[in-house]
């Protein structure tokens, strides 16, 4: 009663506020509002705020329109609705049906369109819209879409913008599992600078994990196979990044964070080549453990995610035994055989991860919203491989720990009013924990403990229950205002609940004739076509199964059954052929308001169960007895005795169910016009508030029209003589329009002169030092020539003086003089080329001063001599290769000249001692002789 007495007075200082915008009226709101928000703070319930409730819903109807038009609003205001929907953006049926039933999307891209990006308004506005539209897909053709590319993609690929990281989360949410945005990313103008920065977000060190995460988000969403990212998600690369997303999922306390990196993780898990180097990661172990601890110290959100992602690695190959390796190493059975003592305490004083998601799963779904759903998912997963793997383990004992739960689930009461309105989460935590019972099934040891504790009455009454109160069996077509339709989960839980009960019929007593009865009841009909119609595969698969068991008994309603499956068929295209009929006649508008009551006619309402044929045969047993009463008393007991009592009992059928798809009829009338009637109720509120703003807008723009009609005749006056003025004006502006024309005419001729004379210039100075460094290189050629010969002079005086054995030397040392007067004579020639440059650039300068005459002359003589300037530089560049030839063939002569001195030297001294003993000799000889 506080919350709704709050949010009257909100919604009456609002409407006062919209009528008059005052301050003190502002005021009233606003401080309205901050009693709003310490109501709908962090951690708060926020169940009463549910769309399905009217007052709330008509508080934020009011709320959003004064925020679309935020012109005429202080931004300390807007400032605070935005907070307040922020607050109650936490509740996700809440965050969903502000995008699909408020539309608040395009009021906040209006917001951020005309506001800069450092506005507070702007950045509030872009963390609201990131969290809205979160996992809806956008339509690319609406015209706000368009807005906010045309908004995020310059504010992305801007670096020194504080808005990037929010920019880049909602490319995220609009680039997820949406072709056309996708295509439009690839082919727009930025879309090469979109890519570069992405791409050194990714790569760059000091990114934070937040920008690594989006970028990452936006490439594989985008551009996962395009070639410029392949060798970001070659083998080598996909380590360092499937680190840096598990250091995210890890460390990150944000919740969006967390939730981006699990959607990036079965996003990239779509791929198959990243599958398998997931598999061979060599931490991944050490991850999966990390992960498995935040299942026991997390909020339900959170713990949401976690199973999210483990589920998500559990469909790829080999790496479900790792995960359950993972859970089940942890926990020891034999310390600790009391496993209820442990469920009754928080979840997070839990170490073992098996206990801490057997406590998620023991969790109300009211107030734990998904988190005990995917619990028993994740058990499933788990017990899979347990049991039906190759490798069977045998833990038996963890029946004792998850047994007590699922019988928990089972036998918990259902709260139904007189509407039919039930919670639809507690029917399929029922469905998740009866799949999970048939697995454990599979097992014997557990089945034996299943058999004990479970008895028949769990089975009766969940199925009683559903073939009483289901609407399918009811043959009620629409659901009540603000209830839900479970009807579809209350025909999982009976095919389910048959399913298992055909797996145990075995073992456990009297629960085989239990289950022929059923199977034999008229009343499961419509359960079972419904089922047999069911667009999922595995409700389909077990329905079936019944079917072909149902078949094996002799009372089993086969022709109900096909009767039942084709009038479900032909209503569910009628449902199609009306919605498809209701968006092409009306707007969006009128199609949402009708699809909740058409979307039930296909959940139950079997009243037409009898095709022609039937009809027919039940017309003329009519006829028969219509005949006999005519012809007497005895011939209407001979009819009579002819018909079988099963006949007659089929034409009070016949008849009591086409009274009922009457009153199914009138029922779905009277629904339509009740829902008519309150929309019209509210149009009528939302038509008197505006007609009264209308009114007073009405007023003040009377008194502004006798303003404005007593200024207009003033300036009449004033513009007669205007227009006089204006004429002697308008001739002088042609005279000078059409001499500013000829002046532009000439500027351009002189602008492109300009151009073309400087182009020349240029070029011009290019060749200068071109030539320049020619004349250098020439220079040094000379010198080394100069050098050359030198050493020539000098070698040939070393030559003369050479011995008779240094002859050959000396014919290839003139071998070699003739070469080099070949050169010699090359070079002269380059001398005389260089002449003729010479010239040719005389040439060149006296017609430099005639360029403005013949500029086409002057483009034939550059060529020309950028042609000559080449042939230079290939012969400079031989004789340069021709020189080194020279120097090497000189080093060589002079080591060869070194030898042969050295050889001379020896045979001098040779020649010496030879000498010095022929003269001892004859000294000697002339003394003997004396």
């Amino acid at each position: 009663m506080e919350k709704a007495s709050v949010i009257k007075t909100v919604i009456m200082t609002a409407n006062q506020y919209r009528f008059s915008r005052n301050n003190s009226n502002m005021v009233l709101f606003q401080h309205q509002l901050d009693v709003l928000l310490g109501i709908t703070s962090r951690g708060s319930d926020l169940k009463f705020f549910h769309p399905r409730n009217l007052l709330p819903t008509e508080c934020l109807t009011v709320i959003i329109d004064i925020l679309s038009e935020t012109s005429e609003m202080k931004p300390s205001l807007v400032i605070k609705c935005l907070q307040l929907l922020r607050n109650l953006a936490a509740e996700k049926e809440i965050r969903e049906s502000f995008h699909e039933s408020f539309n608040l999307t395009p009021v906040l891209v209006e917001i951020i369109k005309h506001n800069p990006s450092v506005n507070p308004l702007c950045m509030e506005s872009l963390h609201l819209l990131q969290i809205i539209i979160y996992g809806h897909k956008m339509i690319l053709q609406e015209s706000y879409v368009q807005d906010l590319l045309e908004f995020i993609i310059p504010h992305i690929t801007d670096p020194a913008e504080d808005c990037t990281e929010v920019c880049l989360g909602l490319l995220v949410n609009l680039c997820k599992d949406n072709f056309a945005v996708q295509s439009h990313l690839k082919n727009m103008e930025h879309s090469k600078q979109l890519k570069r920065t992405l791409l050194n977000h990714m790569l760059g060190s000091e990114s934070s994990l937040d920008f690594v995460i989006y970028s990452f988000s936006v490439v594989t969403s985008v551009w996962l196979h395009d070639q410029e990212y392949d060798r970001i998600f070659n083998p080598s690369n996909l380590k360092s990044v499937f680190k840096s997303i598990f250091n995210i999922i890890l460390k990150r306390e944000t919740w969006m964070s967390r939730r981006y990196g699990v959607d990036l993780f079965k996003e990239m898990l779509k791929d198959g080549q990243i599958q398998g180097e997931l598999s061979k990661f060599s931490r991944l172990p050490v991850y999966i453990d990390g992960i498995l601890k935040l299942i026991p110290a997390s909020t339900p959100e959170t713990v949401v995610m976690v199973f999210e992602l483990l589920l998500c690695f559990c469909s790829v190959e080999g790496l479900r035994c790792l995960i359950c390796r993972s859970v089940l190493s942890t926990l020891d059975f034999g310390v600790r055989p009391q496993f209820s003592d442990m469920l009754i305490g928080p979840v997070h004083q839990v170490k073992e991860p098996l206990l801490a998601i057997v406590h998620w799963a023991n969790q109300s779904p009211d107030t734990h919203d998904e988190a005990p759903m995917y619990a028993l998912d994740f058990l499933t997963e788990i017990y899979e491989e347990l049991i039906y793997s190759n490798t069977r383990l045998k833990y038996s004992v963890h029946a004792d720990l998850v047994l007590p739960v699922l019988l928990s689930a089972l036998n918990s009461e259902v709260d139904i009013d007189s509407e039919m309105c039930m919670p639809k989460k507690q029917c399929r935590k029922k469905v998740k924990s009866l799949q999970l019972l048939s697995v454990l099934s599979g097992e014997d040891d557990i089945r034996k403990k299943m058999v004990a504790m479970f008895s028949p009455s769990v089975y009766t009454e969940l199925l009683n229950f559903q073939l009483t109160n289901n609407r399918v069996t009811r043959h009620i077509s629409n659901v009540a205002v603000g209830c839900e339709d479970w009807s579809e989960d209350g025909v999982h839980i009976v095919i389910f609940c048959l399913e298992l009960m055909s797996k145990l019929r075995k073992y456990m007593p009297n629960l085989d004739g239990l289950f022929c009865s059923l199977l034999q009841d008229s009343k499961l009909v419509p359960f079972l076509s419904a089922g047999m119609t069911s667009p999922d595969r595995t409700v389909l698969q077990t329905a079936l199964q019944l079917f072909t068991i149902g078949t094996t008994l002799d009372a089993f309603p086969t022709v109900l059954i096909g009767d039942s499956m084709a009038s479900c068929i032909a209503r569910k295209n009628e449902v199609t052929e009306n919605i498809n009929a209701a968006s092409l006649t009306q707007g969006s508008k009128m199609k949402s308001t009708r699809s909740p009551s058409l979307s039930y006619n296909s959940a139950g309402d079997f009243s037409r169960s009898f095709n022609g044929e039937h009809e027919a045969s039940v017309q003329a047993i009519i006829d028969k007895m219509q005949t006999g009463l005519e012809n007497g008393w005895e011939e209407f007991t001979k009819a009579i005795k002819d018909i079988n009592r099963s006949e007659i009992i089929d034409i009070y059928e016949h008849k009591i169910q086409g009274y009922q798809t009457r009153e199914n009829h009138l029922q779905d009338l009277l629904d339509a016009k009740t829902l008519a009637l309150s929309q019209a109720d509210r149009l009528i509120a939302q038509h008197r508030s505006r007609r009264a703003q209308n009114e007073a807008g009405a007023h003040k723009m009377g008194k502004l029209l006798k303003e404005s009609e007593l200024k207009s005749e003033e300036h009449r006056e004033r513009l007669n003589e205007i227009m006089l003025q204006k004429e002697k004006l308008s001739l002088e502006l042609e005279h000078l329009s059409q001499e500013y024309q000829k002046l532009e005419h000439i500027s351009e001729e002189h602008q492109q002169l300009t151009a073309a004379y400087s182009d020349i210039t240029q070029r011009y100075e290019s060749s200068q030092k071109s030539l320049l460094s020619l004349k250098q290189e020439l220079k040094t050629l000379t010198e080394m020539h100069e050098i050359l010969q030198k050493h020539n002079v000098s070698l040939k005086q070393q030559h003369d003086l050479a011995s008779e054995q240094s002859s050959k030397l000396q014919e290839e040392r003139k071998n070699l003089s003739k070469h080099l007067k070949e050169k010699e004579g090359k070079l002269q020639e380059l001398t005389k080329n260089y002449t003729k440059l010479e010239s040719k650039y005389e040439k060149t300068e006296k017609e430099r001063t005639e360029l403005e005459i013949g500029l086409d002359n002057l483009r034939d003589t550059v060529n020309k001599t950028e042609q000559a300037k080449k042939q230079l530089q290939q012969k400079v560049s031989a004789l340069e290769l021709v020189c080194k030839q020279h120097e090497a063939d000189l080093l060589s002569k002079d080591e060869q000249i070194k030898d042969l001195r050295t050889n001379l030297e020896k045979h001098t001294q040779i020649a010496a001692l030879i000498h010095s003993l022929s003269s001892g000799k004859s000294e000697s000889g002339a003394s003997v002789t004396k």
